[in-house]
């Protein structure tokens, strides 16, 4: 008989606070409080969690401020950063109604925002127009592109779930590389859909890949850059998707790429097929309509350079149904099988810990580096 603990449950949000950055010590002073408490439920558990991260939020964004009003902008940039991770713990549990998830993201959205206003080089809100909505998105330019043009942009897709904010840590290799990158918010993700009601459908998906370059080439900073394709989990399946149905994506990175269609039912978790927080953020159709739609994502085959990352104990998409997407590329194309087993989800199926992410420490490095060598292909 298994016996879960509080923390076998959150082994899954550890783990991806941990890859994305949150410093380890916040991380286990929020986790061992909420272990100290007897939780009757899972309504319980969720409530602590969340006023345990907006307790430690709250401390540092008034450090923070205290730090503008003296002028020390470096450090008030740095703990703003630290509040905002705190609120992206926060945002990583799905509480019960869509109205309290919004509340958590624009104010994680919001100390971002303020974090990035004491950088040297701050991002740039750029808004890609569809016909039924916009999706916001951050534009990094290397500090030594920010009044000439980049040679080489980014796209990086992330996945549903996921928000432009959480792909920071795959920006800025790049930008410490001379390459700019730009991140938007996918129809059902972040801003796109808490703001502006973007669903996750397979139309607005398709109509995004082609107006992100559409609106990025039409930029001063990035009329003469090369444009790819790069993402993550959900987001690797646009990224390969966005670079067979637009050939002006010129090379493709996917770091354990996920198509939907192409998982085994019982190893997606509820919340990626049904339910409150699905209806959210897919305007409530079937979800059998839902595959049936996404398999227009997984049609076409890659004839640019493409850098394939996957993980060979992958708990959602496995190591051979993503590798058959990499043989059918006709372009140039490498492969990195990362042979690590999970440390966190001990290999239970609807975590997705992430074999490849559990190792995006070091991988989204090599990743930078095969992007950053297209500024010389």
């Amino acid at each position: 008989m298994t016996t879960w603990t509080i923390r076998s449950l959150l082994n899954p949000v550890l783990s991806r606070l941990l890859i994305y950055g949150v410093h380890p010590i916040d991380v286990e002073t929020a986790m061992g409080a909420v272990e100290s408490k007897n939780h009757l439920n899972a309504k319980s558990l969720e409530r602590s969690w969340l006023a345990e991260w907006e307790q430690k939020a709250a401390h540092y964004a008034g450090l923070a401020e205290q730090s503008e009003q003296h002028g020390h902008v470096l450090s008030a940039g740095k703990l703003y950063t630290l509040a905002a991770q705190c609120y992206y713990a926060a945002f990583l549990i799905n509480p019960g109604g869509e109205g309290e998830k919004k509340r958590i993201y624009l104010r994680y959205a919001e100390l971002f925002r303020k974090s990035e206003a004491c950088s040297p080089a701050p991002v740039k809100a750029v808004e890609v127009p569809l016909e039924n909505g916009v999706l916001p998105g951050y534009l990094y330019l290397p500090p030594l592109n920010q009044a000439s043009p980049a040679r080489v942009c980014a796209v990086i897709f992330s996945g549903l779930g996921s928000c432009k904010e959480e792909m920071d840590m795959l920006a800025r290799p790049l930008v410490e590389r001379g390459v700019a990158a730009f991140v938007p918010d996918m129809p059902g993700s972040g801003e796109a859909l808490f703001v502006h009601d973007v669903k996750c459908r397979f139309h607005n998906l398709e109509a995004a890949f082609p107006r992100i370059l559409d609106t990025l080439s039409g930029r001063p900073e990035l009329q003469q850059a090369t444009f790819g394709s790069y993402g993550l989990c959900m987001g690797g399946g646009y990224a390969h998707r966005a670079a067979c149905a637009d050939r002006r994506y010129a090379f493709c990175v996917t770091l354990f790429m996920l198509y939907i269609t192409h998982t085994a039912a019982d190893s997606t978790p509820q919340w990626m097929r049904q339910g409150q927080w699905y209806d959210f953020q897919t305007g409530g159709i079937p979800s059998a309509q839902m595959l049936q739609e996404m398999q227009g994502l997984a049609e076409g085959v890659l004839e640019c350079p493409y850098l394939f990352i996957h993980g060979q104990h992958d708990n959602w998409m496995t190591l051979e149904s993503a590798m058959a997407f990499y043989d059918r590329a006709q372009g140039p194309k490498e492969k990195l099988i990362i042979e690590n087993t999970p440390i966190f989800s001990n290999q239970q199926a609807v975590t997705h810990t992430m074999p490849v992410g559990e190792q995006l420490h070091w991988v989204k490095y090599l990743a930078a580096d095969w992007i950053a060598a297209r500024a010389h292909a």
